[in-house]
Order: structure tokens, then C-alpha cells, then sequence
């Protein structure tokens, strides 16, 4: 059989029938590793594409469904901590795991997200702020090539009477007379700042995510400041063109601690809530995703609540 012009291709010569099978076959077969490279997918609460990806923005439990299976990319944030009431330390920032980090090939089928819950700011001098919930993307019917991604949330910041912060993602401060922050795990996530040494002094910062964004601790009257989150262009510059993340610069910061000595209270990392003064007015409340909420501040034997996390939230992008 003479010279076969298909698809631009000229210098593939056939011999026979069954040499013209295997060209088909070729064909099929280069045509299915194209198309595995570039999923077809549904899902999230934003659906958008912008520049060279598509994104998946899920800001609430749901189900991803693949429909051609390919290489993906996945951003998994965990819910923030509350702030701790009366005197209160700041709450932790979740883990980050970012899209740098977390290359996933997925077969078509099902996958399930969970998004981690805010952690609540704390209501109560007995109790410390709520931890934040552990956002994950897991295999249904499909099946991932790394497995299932978690991000843990970021611990509570610690109330007058439960002083030392709780663990998490990035630990909550300490509050009351050098009470430790708590302590960290996972990626991008530091330990939450301690406590000043006497009743008057501020409680400490909640703990951030990022490099060099440990919680600050109490100094003087004056509550410790929460860490700085990771920003948005630092891990992607698309995020920012995403409505769901209007507004927002950074994720997962830590609160500020709060004060009882008439200082100041601390500042939150950017997107996250601020520690309040001695007037007892409630903690901030977090507004970026994965940030933990500010101490609630205390005077004479009044305090006031801590300010809630914010949720954590996944992306999934790929290639189009």
C-alpha cells in the first residue's frame, strides 16, 4: 500500500492490512494518553477557568466527579481555631497543603471533599476556643494515585481558666500567667505564642501558617500578634481572580491574643481575627479561609467571647 497522508503525517507507509491495523491502533492509543492528560470533571461551588487552569473551588462538603481521568493539582486548607474567651489567646491557623505539593493523577469515578469547619471562638472562661475541622479530598468509585490529602484545622486559643492553646494545625496561643501555645503539625504550620507572666498581661498570639510565622507571645499589657498566612499570588496568582476569594490576600493566619491590663490587644495575621482590649469586646472573627479568630479581652471580672475561625476550603485545578 502506497505512502498514508492522515493528520499531517506522510512518511508512514502501510504494508498490509494488518500493518494498517496497527496504525490504528497507534493512533487510539496516543489519542487516550492526550485525553487522560486533560480531565473532564464536575463539582465545587466555583467553577472557573483562568489562563492555563481549570479550577474547582469547594467551599462546602461535596463530591468531585471525574469523567476522564488525568493529572490534577489539589489545594487543601483546614478550618481555623476560635479565639478564647475572657483574657483569650488568638486561635491557630489550619494546615496548608498547597497546589506545589499535591500533584494527584485520578482515574474517572467520584471523589469526596470534605471541607474542615471553623473552629467556634469560645463563649466560656472554663473553655478554650473550638479547634477547627480537618478538610480532606478522598477516592469514592475513582482511585488517586498519591491517596487521600489531609489538612488538619488549627487548634483553639486558650480561655482564662483552660489557659495552655490546643494543638492543631498550627496551635492556639496560651492565655494566663505563661500558659504555652499549642503545639503544630503537619505542612506549613508553626506553634501558637505563650502567655505574659502576670494577670495583667497579654495572652499570647495564635499560631499562622507559613515560614517564620510562629504566634507572637504576651509582652507587657500587650496580647500577643497572630502569625502571617501564606498569600494568595505566593501560591497561585489565579486565586485571587476567583470570587470565592474576594477580598482575601493570605490564608490561614493566626489570631491575636487579647489583654486585661488595659494594653493593646494583639493584631491577627492578615484575614484573621484581632485580640481585643480590657473594655471585654469580643475577639475578631476570622474572614479568610483557614484563619483562626481573635481572644476575647477581660476587665475586672468580665470577659468577653473569642472571635470565630474561618473555614477551611479545597481547589482542585488542572490543565485545559
Amino acid at each position: 500500500m502506497a505512502g498514508v497522508s492522515e493528520m499531517g503525517v506522510t512518511s508512514f507507509t502501510l504494508s498490509s492490512v494488518k500493518d494498517g491495523e496497527k496504525f490504528k491502533s497507534f493512533k487510539a492509543a496516543t489519542t487516550a494518553v492526550d485525553d487522560f492528560r486533560k480531565p473532564i470533571a464536575t463539582g465545587g461551588d466555583e467553577v472557573s477557568t483562568q489562563g492555563l487552569y481549570k479550577y474547582h473551588v469547594f467551599t462546602a462538603n461535596g463530591t468531585f466527579t471525574v469523567t476522564n481521568g488525568g493529572n490534577v493539582d489539589m489545594l487543601v486548607v483546614g478550618g481555623g481555631g476560635g479565639g478564647g474567651a475572657n483574657l483569650g489567646a488568638g486561635g491557630g491557623a489550619g494546615e496548608v497543603d498547597t497546589f506545589a505539593s499535591n500533584t494527584q493523577t485520578l482515574s474517572a469515578g467520584t471523589y469526596t471533599v470534605t471541607v474542615g469547619a471553623l473552629g467556634a471562638g469560645s463563649t466560656d472562661l472554663n473553655n478554650k476556643g473550638g479547634t477547627g475541622g480537618t478538610s480532606s479530598v478522598a477516592a469514592g468509585t475513582g482511585t488517586m494515585s498519591v491517596g487521600t490529602i489531609t489538612a488538619l484545622g488549627g487548634g483553639g486559643g486558650g480561655s482564662f481558666n483552660t489557659a495552655a492553646g490546643a494543638a492543631g494545625g498550627s496551635g492556639g496561643g496560651g492565655s494566663y500567667l505563661q500558659a504555652a501555645g499549642g503545639s503544630s503539625s503537619g505542612s506549613n504550620t508553626n506553634a501558637g505564642g505563650s502567655a505574659g507572666p502576670n494577670p495583667n498581661y497579654g495572652s499570647g498570639g495564635g499560631g499562622g501558617s507559613g515560614a517564620s510565622a510562629t504566634g507572637g507571645n504576651g509582652s507587657g499589657t500587650n496580647g500577643g500578634n497572630g502569625g502571617t498566612g501564606l498569600t494568595l499570588s505566593g501560591i497561585d496568582s489565579n486565586l485571587s481572580s476567583l470570587t470565592s476569594f474576594s477580598g482575601m490576600t493570605n490564608l490561614s493566619s493566626g489570631g491575636g491574643g487579647a489583654t486585661a491590663g488595659g494594653g493593646t490587644g494583639g493584631t491577627g495575621g492578615s484575614g484573621a481575627g484581632n485580640g481585643t482590649t480590657s473594655s471585654a469586646s469580643a475577639g475578631g472573627n476570622a474572614t479568610s479561609f483557614g484563619s483562626g479568630g481573635g481572644g476575647g479581652g477581660r476587665s475586672g471580672n468580665q470577659g468577653a467571647n473569642g472571635g470565630n475561625g474561618k473555614a477551611g476550603v479545597v481547589v482542585i485545578r488542572y490543565l485545559v
